[in-house]
């Protein structure tokens, strides 16, 4: 595990435009090493705050923008983005722990002092297990949502499949060819952002095919954001991915629960029960027929629960 640090200087909050309450706010944060951290904040400052991990090759403006839910829930979601990820600074030396460091100070720069709630869609759930491992004093309770499993950590690898096995080995082993991919992708995004994201569309499973094409602006913009800096953020998160972790799922301590589909075509099921069982036998809503997207599918639900768990 990564030592912590004491930062050389507090993160600042520069050029905050006045909240409004009824649409998405981004803002940029300026770390204590200097780089620059990127987010969107949903909801009112004033209120409970929630960190939003977005997925892989996304961006925090993946969230459905649901002011009246926010409001009626007293929650803000504060959706930052991982390095190299729209406004956020290219950091080679990304790693889960570094991220949670980031948020850290994210919230500092805020003036958020009480605990928050974490969530983390897809490969965004091990990023919001990292922050409730390190951090423990600074997460209530958090939810992993359509979540994957550390590729790089010895003890899941047996519990992957074989699909993931071979990209993972793909990954470390061809590291040039991934890096080549991701610049490409970036262009098209960037160029063709209509004509990508229907190609995604073509490529998968029903059940994600169904909910992407319903939510496909949104999907679109954000995905638009992740592959910003010529997909270099995507890359370096997907060397974190398959890299040692640095912390140690047993240490998280706040309660969790876990939301996934039975027809998820990007994570199967099979092994959620094992995550749920290294953290304290944490509660799995399991819901039939639907797919990895399914936090867009079930949004007020999942907020009502966090709201319940803060």
């Amino acid at each position: 595990m990564l030592p912590k640090k004491p930062p050389a200087a507090p993160a600042v909050l520069s050029a905050m435009p006045v909240p409004d309450p009824g649409s998405p706010t981004p803002l940029t944060i300026r770390l204590p090493d200097g780089r620059t951290l990127g987010l969107t904040r949903y909801g009112h400052p004033a209120h409970r705050a929630v960190v939003f991990h977005h997925g892989f090759g996304s961006s925090g403006l993946e969230l459905p923008n649901d002011a009246v839910l926010l409001a009626r829930l007293q929650l803000q979601l504060l959706a930052p983005d991982r390095p190299g990820v729209g406004q956020s600074s290219v950091y080679r030396r990304l790693t889960f722990p570094s991220f949670a460091d980031d948020v850290v100070a994210m919230l500092d720069a805020l003036a958020i002092r009480e605990r928050v709630g974490v969530m983390g869609w897809s490969v965004g759930g091990v990023h919001a297990l990292a922050l409730a491992a390190r951090h423990p004093a600074r997460v209530a309770a958090g939810q992993l949502l359509s979540t994957c499993l550390p590729l790089g950590e010895r003890a899941a690898h047996r519990h992957l499949s074989w699909v993931w096995k071979f990209l993972r080995w793909g990954q470390i082993g061809f590291p040039w060819l991934n890096r080549t991919t991701f610049l490409w992708l970036s262009q098209q995004w960037a160029r063709h952002p209509d004509r990508t994201i229907a190609w995604f569309i073509r490529g998968m499973r029903p059940a994600e095919a169904c909910t992407t094409a319903r939510f496909r602006a949104l999907l679109r913009d954000a995905a638009v954001q992740g592959f910003a800096h010529a997909g270099r953020g995507v890359f370096d998160d997907a060397q974190a991915w398959c890299r040692p972790p640095g912390f140690r799922i047993e240490d998280v301590r706040a309660p969790m629960r876990l939301w996934h589909g039975a027809a998820d075509g990007v994570w199967a099921p099979g092994n959620i029960p094992y995550l749920a069982g290294r953290l304290g036998g944490a509660p799995v809503r399991l819901l039939p027929g639907q797919g990895h997207m399914l936090y867009l599918e079930n949004w007020a639900a999942i907020m009502e629960e966090m709201a319940g768990l803060l």
